[in-house]
């Protein structure tokens, strides 16, 4: 069967097809949905067994965050996946308002007891915030702090995003290598044994986690950053 380019593949996914469903070579190319557009199935709130009764919400085809809290898991608490993930092909629609900030991590771990005054749940980050207007400790974001960054490891190779309006986003975890495209153009490529992410690693808050950057499989996260978010279109391909 001939290939779909991926740009088309994308064009098709915005604009001529149902949200939330997979078309015919998505199924037999082994890509499942993790979000239905209708019900909360496949996912649950983190160190919880049920999905949050409240901060989230569906409506629309659409999974929002309706979050105000301003901080880490101060309203309805990130929600995780029902299951771990190790190497896969992650794609997801997403959009934030002015000054929104949240993020899709993976290789996410869930301690055995919930921390007292615990923030969001490690793992390894996509950063979804508003790039040129969100200021972080009193400045303006670091490179790797912003959209489509291995969050406070690895910068992406691209403009600032424009928010408020719909993008779609990917990750590719292969081994060792990850890579995250944004809008159907690849932003980051980087192999976790490479000089790059080492020294990415060693400058980040996470470097004193012990087996942060070795991390192999986890759950996937949408973050409660206490800022309202909407995503749709989730699917996943796990990979050999």
């Amino acid at each position: 069967m001939k290939k779909i380019p991926y740009l088309l593949f994308l064009s098709l996914s915005f604009f001529g097809c149902q949200q939330n469903t997979l078309t015919q070579h998505e199924k037999m190319n082994g890509y499942t949905l993790l979000f239905d557009g209708k019900t909360s199935d496949g996912w649950r709130g983190a160190y919880q067994t049920q999905f949050p009764t409240h901060g989230w919400a569906i409506r629309d085809q659409e999974l929002l965050g309706e979050l105000s809290a301003g901080k880490e898991s101060g309203d309805g608490g990130d929600i995780i996946t029902l299951k771990k993930y190790k190497n896969f092909d992650l794609q997801f629609d997403w959009k934030l308002g002015k000054l929104g900030n949240s993020g899709v991590k993976y290789f996410v771990e869930e301690l055995a007891q919930k921390p007292q005054n615990s923030s969001s749940l490690i793992g390894y980050e996509y950063q979804l915030i508003d790039d040129p207007d969100f200021i972080y400790n009193d400045k303006h974001l670091p490179e790797d702090h912003k959209t489509g960054a291995v969050y406070n490891i690895i910068p992406p190779n691209k403009a600032d995003v424009r928010v408020g309006r719909w993008h779609r986003s990917r990750i590719i975890v292969k081994n060792d290598h990850i890579e995250h495209y944004l809008d159907g153009k690849m932003i980051v490529s980087v192999d976790r044994e490479s000089v790059e992410f080492k020294k990415g690693f060693q400058q980040s808050k996470f470097r004193d986690i012990p087996g942060y950057d070795q991390r192999k499989e986890g759950y996937i996260l949408l973050q409660d950053h206490g800022h309202n978010v909407a995503f749709r279109n989730i699917k996943i391909k796990e990979l050999d």
